[in-house]
């Protein structure tokens, strides 16, 4: 099922088809300038290799993770996960006009700035999770904080670094809100429909969520919050109405 390696250095091991062959550079120079970024804020100085695993289709992706999962608990949604703590990845491409698969024409062509940003920082993104799960919750999982960790990792990966623009801030931010008809309960909240539906996505507040405490508190104080988990879900009770009336504040000047 894993196709053959692509690269491979005491850092990192990238597995892929030969169709994603133009994303490996990028995502080596990027995974090194950015992951050092997660090391820090979870107080380490380095980390063995680090294995990704791309997949150019869904099915096999999915197929991939059912193999090892035992079962189909992947939601419907998930293009990436940290499973035996590697980064399984589906990179979408899509089809020219003349319906003609394009990953052997121009990928970049079919792939927006941001989703190739996206590809090239998921792996880092996976990697905080699984630095959560084994420095967090060891041998607990049960007690993942998961709307904090998906935040954690959309914000330390830099995969959003294009909303430290305020223009862009605002037009995300004005999204967010307006597809937010309802805001549930965070301790507790699993993956799949509960986490994102027509109500809410909570990915995106995640992610404003740890936003607000990256702008309003220091990294020590943040990762003290993360490393207790019992902080984290008091924390979790509050944090999107806060979020909401700091950002208003911020971007609308309002009180």
């Amino acid at each position: 099922m894993i196709k053959k390696i692509q690269y491979e250095d005491e850092t990192l091991k990238i597995c892929a088809p030969d169709s994603l062959t133009f994303l490996v550079q990028p995502t080596v120079t990027m995974f090194k300038e950015n992951y050092g970024r997660i090391l820090k804020f979870f107080h380490l100085e380095n980390y063995p290799q680090y294995q990704i695993n791309w997949f150019d289709e869904k099915e096999k992706f999915r197929e991939y993770i059912k193999e090892i999962r035992k079962d189909d608990s992947l939601p419907t949604y998930a293009v990436g996960t940290y499973d035996l703590d590697m980064c399984n990845q589906y990179v979408y491409i899509d089809k020219d006009e003349q319906g003609i698969y394009t990953k052997d024409i121009n990928p970049k062509k079919y792939l927006s700035p941001i989703a190739i940003r996206k590809a090239y920082l998921t792996p880092i993104h996976e990697l905080c999770h699984i630095l959560y799960k084994n420095l967090v919750i060891p041998n607990h999982y049960e007690k993942r904080v998961v709307w904090l960790d998906e935040g954690l990792a959309q914000v330390l990966s830099g995969e959003k670094d294009y909303l430290k623009d305020k223009e862009e801030l605002k037009k995300f931010y004005e999204k967010v809100k307006a597809n937010t008809k309802e805001i549930p309960p965070l301790q507790g909240l699993k993956h799949g429909s509960a986490f994102v539906n027509e109500n809410y996505n909570m990915y995106d507040l995640s992610f404003l969520a740890i936003r607000y405490l990256f702008d309003t508190k220091s990294e020590e104080e943040i990762y003290k919050i993360v490393m207790d988990t019992e902080k984290s879900n008091e924390l979790g009770k509050t944090i999107i109405e806060h979020m909401f009336k700091y950002y208003d504040k911020i971007l609308y000047n309002e009180k």
